[in-house]
């Protein structure tokens, strides 16, 4: 049966409404896994349920090319909807003709391959582990991605090729105990669950022999199901062009001298298709259909086009409202209901249209069922992304943990004692008792034993890539003198911007008016969906902006994620209240990219906007500075030749400066003269480290937009071994639909040999090169040249401008992408997918085979977040040590390659800290509880991680580093908690571990300086006058008052050096110990940890 005019997202409700009716499976049959996914999720939404309407994606396996590396998420996905049909699934099956061509195993091998686990059944774990290794599972450390098992003592983690988590099982000698599922990232357990079925990768594991494979239709044809194809006249093509692609793939092989089964042992081509799909009644949907005898007709049509016009909209609304027909708008997310609210105002109260929070791909209009239903995002032109009512879980990859790893042989910094290099842990004894302890080695052999409770004084030392520092000489004072140098000048930093914020906080400004309606139209327009961080930040600075006081704000985000639209809605609302807007930009190329994005934005609105650089001649130049003076231009966009002595301006209300760090000293004076009396916008894509926001908080208003644009495309990434073939398809793919693509290549030497290659490659493209060895003006003439689309490829080192965003650019081929950091291959990634086109980005390498576990992760966590953004906070880390010489100037960067990077943020949050409390303190409100000491801990018991017990150094290393870490007791039964879970019950020597941080814990809100636990006493030590004045004045008094309620007998002594310390008597554990300190501490005044001493 054939439904002819189905218009916008109409087809997928008539397959709802045919799958009620009918009572029976259904397969859905789309001609492009982008088209089956927008169709699942229009399901999904319809429905209102996910479990009902599966997707069945391609497998990303490619049987005839040896070095891919295949994603595991689609194969988790395809394992899923086998498992279902095997389980008698009666929903809506959604696929895509490529996935469809792919053969699968029959059930019955499913089910022999299958393992089911319940409660209480005896497994031996061995047999369990040589099954599963014999299905091609492998033994790991810790389990990260499908096909992973670990077992640590009594437990036994698996990663299954089904279901959105992995199974962590519990023994009880060989009897199942407990099952749970876990997060990969955290290690930790999400749900238990009484069974689990263990599935191993059956795409990959089929026996190849003739007719092992079958298609997905005879598993679907013992259920009854039905049929619908979407487009069926292009569906068939789709199969040949597919097969025809796969069948090339194995002659590529052949050729290779590969032995390769045949094609059709894993796909089906066109005639195989149809006959697959022969018996299963049919319904046909779309415009492009096959011809068939029994056809309906339905009179729709798809939503109108508005061009983000809310006045088109309006008078669509008021003429639908007269022809009877009810218009409901979707909204992808409350903001925009919020949003659309206030634009539609008027309809909604006349009742022109309703809104409702829903998500579906197309609108469309039914005049018979007087029926209007449209989407925001096509009245705004923006991208949609289907929308899975749960988020895909994300499936391997890298962790931090393994971002911070500290192998034998790295500098470290301690606080205390300098630049060390880590030499491993250590089992000591002290006094009759073992403690594992990190040795550092110093200057001339000297060697410093850490104990694991002071680990957070460690860091691995950061500073500039590959910079080698100088290590410390013990005991020669060169550490004490490093950091008080550093402290001086951080000062007077820190001192300068305060004064800058005293300044501007007593100056008057303007305060401009609310916002009115052409200001929301603007941003309602936007192309993109706001994040909660971009809205956010928007709001604070238009609140800054109508208070009176001169704004001074730092919007920080990565490349991509919104700041420019930020900067937009500031100079719109500025202009409205009749001022100028001036915004300095560091480059030409730069410039011109902010004019095109500005004029393009601000297009339907009666604003002027000039541009002052050198691409301009000058008599535009001449004119543009004269329409300022006179107030002709609203907004003008320049580089530094915009703070020249003869540019005025009639009324200047914003200033709006873009990667502020990159002007030079004498230009940032002109700046800083022109900021305090008006609002001043800076614009960043430099990440600003988190601890470094709190040190800057009272100098400067800071905003951060740490999340990308949800419904921007996601970037197609694939790891390739280096192949020409490969290069020569992604090149006139993108070439060919009219776009332009970077090459990235980071060695200078031979960049020349990568142009000639292309050139050989593909002869008839136009190639430029660009690196950082070439003149300032050159490569800026080149630059500008791929943004106007004067070239195809760029090739290009690591150094493609920052804030540069060629919408035209959608593909990037990054070779020897084993040779980048994480964070950088994010920024190179960035580059690209900033349009409504579809993306790619090819990560070459010399051999997918010759890589090691780590550079594999790596590459495949850059291949899994695929969305921009997702792995930011990972990418954060590398980038940190930038940020911060760019935030206090570039002077800074000597600095902290001389004391690291963590001891560098300690001591300006010192330095901060003082100026605060001495120079300044009348211009901050509340007086802190200054910093005290940490207090010392030492207990008469074995307190350790035994080896026994957790065997992994690495992992020892991190579990000792987070306990040092604690400053809460919620903290730590946390970690007690995750210790249960990851590893069994603790033994004593943890158990002991645990209860001396919390006893140190403790005994830091009383300020005390050692606390030590021995033979059955406890002794307090407090500080002396000279160490800690405060404690004398607001703790000392009411500790000895405390003392004497205590029911155990106490005595106190004097030390020679004049220190007091209190000697409890009858204290049988170390929980009794803190239990005396808490009891202590109930009735004094605290100065907490938060506040006496910088977070670690």
């Amino acid at each position: 049966m054939s439904v002819r005019g189905a218009a916008g997202s109409l087809p997928a409700f008539l397959t709802a409404l045919a799958h009620e009716r009918a009572k029976r499976p259904l397969l859905c049959v789309l001609e492009d896994p982008d088209s089956a996914a927008f169709f699942c999720s229009d399901l999904q939404q319809i429905i209102g349920s996910e479990d009902s309407v599966v997707l069945l994606p391609p497998s990303d396996n490619r049987p005839f090319d040896s070095e891919h590396v295949p994603d595991p998420a689609p194969v988790i996905q395809r394992a899923d909807v086998m498992q279902r049909l095997v389980d008698n699934f009666s929903g809506i099956i959604v696929t895509s003709v490529e996935a469809l061509i792919e053969k699968m195993p029959p059930s019955d091998q499913v089910e022999q391959a299958s393992m089911d686990l319940q409660n209480g059944m005896e497994v031996d774990p061995k047999e369990l582990i040589e099954r599963l290794v014999g299905q091609g599972f492998t033994r790991t450390e810790f389990v990260e991605q499908p096909g992973d098992l670990a077992l640590r003592g009594g437990i036994l983690d698996i990663f299954p090729f089904t279901g959105a988590f992995p199974i962590r099982i519990e023994y009880f000698g060989d009897e199942i105990d407990s099952i749970r599922e876990f997060d990969i990232h955290t290690q930790r357990s999400v749900s238990r669950r009484t069974s689990a079925r263990i599935v191993p990768n059956m795409d990959a594991s089929a026996d190849e022999s003739e007719g092992a494979r079958i298609p997905l239709t005879d598993h679907f044809r013992g259920t009854g199901g039905l049929l619908t194809l979407i487009n069926s006249a292009q569906l068939y093509d789709a199969a040949t062009a597919t097969f025809n692609a796969r069948d090339e793939a194995r002659q590529a092989a052949i050729t290779r001298d590969e032995d390769v089964a045949g094609t059709s042992d894993f796909f089906l081509n066109e005639a195989e298709l149809r006959t697959a799909l022969y018996p299963f009644p049919c319904l046909h949907l779309g415009p492009f259909q096959e011809d068939v005898d029994e056809r309906i007709e339905v009179s729709s049509r798809p939503q109108p086009s508005f061009n983000t016009r809310i006045a088109q909209l309006r008078r669509r609304l008021q003429e639908n409202h007269q022809n009877g027909l009810k218009t409901t708008i979707l909204c992808d997310n409350p903001g925009q209901e919020g949003r659309m609210m206030e634009l539609l105002e008027e309809d909604l109260e006349a009742g022109r249209t309703a809104l409702k929070v829903e998500s579906l791909h197309r609108g469309f209009e039914v005049d018979e069922l007087q029926l209007a239903l449209y989407t925001d995002h096509e009245i705004f032109d923006r991208y949609h992304r289907p929308t899975a009512r749960k988020q895909k879980q994300r499936y391997g990859g890298i962790s931090l943990r393994e971002l911070q790893h500290l192998t034998p042989g790295d500098f470290v910094v301690h606080i205390d004692y300098g630049v060390g290099k880590f030499g491993g842990l250590e089992r000591i004894v002290v006094r009759e008792r073992k403690q594992e302890v990190v040795r550092l080695l110093y200057l001339n052999g000297d060697v410093l034993y850490v104990n694991v409770n002071a680990l957070y004084k460690l860091h691995k030392y950061k500073g500039k890539e590959g910079h080698q520092p100088a290590l410390t000489k013990l005991g020669s004072g060169q550490w004490e003198k490093a950091k008080s140098r550093t402290k001086s000048r951080v000062k007077d930093i820190a001192r300068d911007l305060i004064r800058l914020y005293a300044k501007r906080k007593q100056s008057d400004g303007f305060a401009f008016g609310p916002d009115t309606i052409w200001q929301q139209e603007l941003e309602a327009s936007f192309q993109f969906e706001d994040t909660p961080d971009q809205a956010a930040s928007s709001e604070a600075v238009k609140a800054d902006m109508e208070n009176p006081v001169p704004m001074d704000r730092l919007v920080c985000g990565d490349v991509g994620f919104g700041k420019t639209e930020i900067a937009i809605r500031a100079a719109f609302k500025a202009v409205q209240d009749g001022k100028q807007v001036a915004i300095l930009v560091p480059t030409t190329v730069l410039a011109m990219q902010h004019y095109r994005t500005f004029s393009k934005r601000l297009a339907n609105y009666p604003v002027n906007i000039g541009v002052l650089s050198r691409f301009r001649s000058s008599a535009q130049l001449k004119e543009t500075i004269s329409d300022l003076k006179t107030g002709k231009i609203d907004l003008v966009i320049g580089t530094h030749r915009l703070v020249s002595k003869d540019v005025e301006f009639s009324e200047l209300g914003l200033l709006i400066v873009d990667e502020e760090q990159r002007f030079g000293v004498g230009m940032k004076e002109k700046l800083r003269k022109l900021k305090v009396s008006i609002d001043t916008l800076t614009l960043t894509a430099t990440p600003i480290p988190r601890t470094l926001q709190f040190s800057l908080m009272g100098a400067r208003d800071l905003s951060i937009i740490a999340t990308a644009p949800p419904n921007r495309q996601p970037i197609n990434t694939e790891i390739h071994t280096f192949d020409k073939d490969v290069i020569r398809d992604a090149l006139l793919y993108e070439i060919n639909r009219g776009g332009q693509v970077f090459f990235i290549h980071n060695r200078v030497q031979s960049i020349n040999e990568i142009n000639a290659m292309l050139r050989m490659l593909v002869p008839d493209i136009r190639i430029q090169t660009a690196h950082g060895q070439m003149k300032g003006p050159d490569l800026e003439r080149v630059m500008m040249e791929f943004v106007e689309g004067k070239f195809d490829v760029l090739v290009s080192t690591n150094i493609i401008e920052n804030g540069l965003d060629i919408s035209n650019a959608n593909t990037i081929i990054i070779n020897r992408a084993d040779h980048f950091g994480l964070a950088e291959l994010h920024q190179l990634r960035g580059r690209v997918g900033r349009s409504d086109r579809k993306a790619f980005c090819y990560l070459l390498v010399p051999s997918v085979h010759g890589l090691t576990r780590e550079s594999k992760q790596r590459l495949q966590a850059v291949e899994e977040f695929s969305d921009l953004g997702s792995g930011f906070h990972l990418a954060m880390r590398d980038l940190d040590i930038r940020g911060a010489g760019n935030m206090l100037g570039a002077e800074q960067s000597g600095v902290i390659a001389d004391v690291g990077f963590e001891t560098y943020h300690r001591i300006l949050d010192e330095a901060v800290e003082d100026l605060r409390s001495e120079e300044f303190s009348d211009l901050f409100d509340s007086p802190r509880t200054p910093r005290s000491k940490e207090t010392l801990v030492e207990v008469d018991e074995d307190a350790f991680i035994p080896e026994t017990y957790l065997s992994n150094r690495i992992e020892r290393l991190n579990l000792y580093r987070k306990i040092s870490e604690c400053r809460t007791p919620e903290t730590l039964s946390g970690i007690r908690e995750e210790l249960t879970d990851r590893f069994g019950p603790p033994p004593a020597e943890v158990e002991h571990l645990l209860a001396s941080m919390d006893l140190k814990m403790e005994a830091e809100k009383i300020r005390l300086s050692k606390v030590v636990f021995k033979n059955e006493r406890l002794f307090l030590s407090m500080p002396s006058t000279e160490e800690d004045p405060w404690f004398f004045e607001h703790l000392f008094h009411p500790l000895l008052e405390r003392l004497t309620l205590i029911s155990q007998r106490y005595v106190l002594k004097e030390s020679s050096s004049g220190k007091l310390r209190a000697i409890i008597q009858e204290i049988p554990s170390i929980e009794a110990a803190r239990k005396v300190v808490v009891q202590l501490n109930k009735t004094l005044k605290k100065g907490t940890p938060s506040e006496s001493r910088s977070e670690a």
